[in-house]
Formats: structure tokens, sequence, C-alpha cells
């Protein structure tokens, strides 16, 4: 029974703060902005390219100048079909994910064996889609999935999204001594838009401070600040790792202040203190009290948690 309930407890930690899906969404929004600037920008490049040509073709004897643009308006093809196909891959894999918490458990089992071939041959988009179905029913199976990705091969964009969802689960499960190195490895500036850095940031101050390192977490949330209207869907991570941040430095002023904000969001994101493996004492004293004070539950459920 104890472990169905801690099994329980990790999956209502991802439900209330991951949003993978939507910031995959979003990155891939963006991706395809920046795809279709730099197809524009080429389009008018082999222009230019075919004009300085004709310009310097001088018949049948100097063919060289047509046969540079040929090359290259062939190459500019191939590279154009090849990022085609693979933006329409990451759309499907988008689909799949579309309308997660309202699929039924045959829904999610039919696009689960959907992904399988794909997540075999290590396609890192599929594994992602693939862990992000599994990820709340599931944990220790999405993080089973995330680990067949080979890093060192994947897409930089791609390998900074497995390692945050690797190192999330992790943290979630009490684990940060096994998130830590992921989080060190994530590279900030890959990614594709400020909401989804400071995402990724979260997930690196926390790690950083659950794991020994909380000043240094806490200069890297600065820069990023949770009330800014850019970063709303990612709040309830950048107030998390503050509250993680500020208990270990013994902050106690700023972790109440992330404590608020949070219950301010929504008292039930208390129990990701209060439920959590190897939570600070002082921080999981105050998330009992402010649980209890919002009147989320009555007052003996949140005695018996103190036993």
């Amino acid at each position: 029974m104890a472990k169905k309930k801690n099994k329980q407890e990790a999956a209502e930690d991802l439900s209330a703060l991951n949003r993978t899906g939507k910031a995959q969404k979003e990155a891939q929004a963006t991706i395809k902005r920046q795809v279709m600037t730099i197809a524009k920008i080429a389009a008018i490049a082999l222009v230019v390219i075919w004009a300085l040509a004709i310009g310097f073709w001088s018949g049948l004897d100097n063919t060289i100048p047509l046969f540079v643009a040929a090359s290259l308006t062939i190459g500019l093809g191939v590279l154009a079909f090849m990022v085609r196909r693979n933006l329409g891959r990451s759309e499907e894999l988008g689909a799949l994910l579309s309308e997660d918490s309202e699929l039924s458990p045959e829904e999610r089992e039919a696009r689960l064996k959907k992904l399988d071939e794909s997540v075999e041959k290590g396609d890192a988009g599929a594994i992602i889609a693939k862990a992000q179905l599994q990820m709340q029913e599931e944990p220790r199976d999405a993080l089973t999935t995330l680990e067949k990705a080979n890093l060192e091969k994947a897409p930089k964009l791609l390998a900074g999204q497995i390692r945050g969802m690797r190192a999330m689960i992790h943290l979630n499960l009490g684990e940060a001594q096994a998130a830590r190195p992921l989080a060190d490895a994530i590279d900030l500036s890959k990614a594709p838009d400020p909401k989804s850095r400071a995402n990724l940031a979260g997930v690196v101050a926390e790690a950083w401070a659950r794991s020994g390192n909380p000043i240094e977490a806490s200069e890297l949330l600065d820069k990023y600040n949770p009330d800014e209207k850019d970063f709303e869907d990612v709040k309830v991570q950048l107030l998390r790792a503050r509250v993680f941040a500020a208990v270990h430095k013994n902050d106690l002023p700023t972790m109440k202040k992330a404590l608020k904000g949070l219950a301010e969001v929504s008292p039930q994101l208390m129990a990701l203190f209060v439920g959590q493996k190897r939570v600070h004492p002082l921080l999981q004293q105050e998330a009992k009290k402010v649980l209890e004070q919002s009147g989320f539950v009555p007052r003996q459920m949140v005695k018996g948690m103190r036993r």
C-alpha cells in the first residue's frame, strides 16, 4: 500500500507541474517560424545566385556559373525536403499529445503503441511524446523511456528537453542527486524561447538547490520573474524552485513568500512538499501550515500528515 501511495503522490506532483506537452508545442511553433524566415532568406538568395549566374554566363563555352547555381539549388531543395519532413513528424507527435488529460485508458494505450516502433529506433521526438503520455500514470516507466534517448546524438534542443524531463521526474520522486548531473548538462542557451528557457532554469535551479548549491540556484532564478506575464505557464516551476533554493539557504522570508505565491495558484500545490521524500523539515512544516490555513483539507488530515 505504501508503494502505491508514493506512486500516486508522484503522479499528482507531475500532473500539477508538468507542462512539457504545451511547452513542446510552443517550441515547435517557434522553430517553425524560424524555419519559415530562413526559407524566405534562402529563396531570395537563390534568386540572387541565379541572376549572377546568368549574368556571368557567356554561352556554351562557360557553363560553370549555371552548374554552380543548379548545384546550390538542388542542395537547398534536399535540405528543405528534410526539414519539412522532420517538421511534419514533429507536428504528428504533437498531435498525439493533444488533450492528453482527456484521453481514456484505451486511447492512451493506443497512442503509446503507435509510438513504440519509433521509440525503439531511438527517435528523440517519439521518446519525448511517449514519456509525456506515461508521466502522470507511470513516472518510472516514463523515466525508462527517456533513458532510451542517445543524448549525444539527439538534436541539442531535444536533448535539453529530455534532460529536463528526466531531472524533473527524479526531483518529483525525491531523487535530487540523480537529477543533478542531468541539470548540469542542460544548456539553457539552446532553449528556443524565453518561456522554455525559464522552465528549464526552474528545473536546473531546483536540482542545484536540493543537491547542495542553493546560492547559484538563487542567482539563476533571479533572472526569471515568476510574476511576468510571459512566464505565466511556468510560474509554478519557478516558484517551486525558489522555495527549495530559499529553504536550503535558510532564507525563510523568501521561502514563505514563494509558498504563498504557490498557494495563490492552488493550495493543492503544498502537497508537493508535504508528500515528498527528503524534503527539508522547515519546508514541510511551513507547507503543512499553509495547507491547513487554506482550509483545503481538514485540520485532522494535516495532523495525520505530521505522524
